[in-house]
């Protein structure tokens, strides 16, 4: 099994980074969905019709990635949460140790 190690600010830097990510994606979004009105109030017909079905699809998928880029966030906020937590009870019982051990 592969050891997996990471740090408090690694864990921060790694949730920056889905959070700035997720925000540029849901700017994109909207810059295409401005675009896509502006082009649907002046084209018709049978291959407006086809491009709108594709662009909803696409766009549909594109919501699922900002999803789950939003679902990485959390459970790497809860993730972080959780290291930092245990790395303070770890600290905490190693103080412990070392008093109950004197001259060591």
């Amino acid at each position: 099994m592969p050891i997996v190690q990471t740090t408090e600010e690694g864990m921060q830097r790694a949730a920056q980074e889905f959070s700035n990510t997720a925000t540029e994606f849901t700017g994109q979004l909207q810059a295409v969905n401005t675009q896509m009105g502006t082009l649907q109030a002046s084209w018709t017909g049978q291959a407006s019709a086809g491009f709108n079905q594709a662009m909803d699809s696409w766009e549909a998928s594109f919501q699922k990635v900002i999803t789950e880029l939003i679902n990485m966030l959390d459970v790497m906020g809860v993730t972080t949460k959780g290291y930092t937590a245990a790395e303070d009870d770890a600290a905490s019982t190693a103080a412990s140790f070392g008093a109950a051990l004197p001259g060591v």
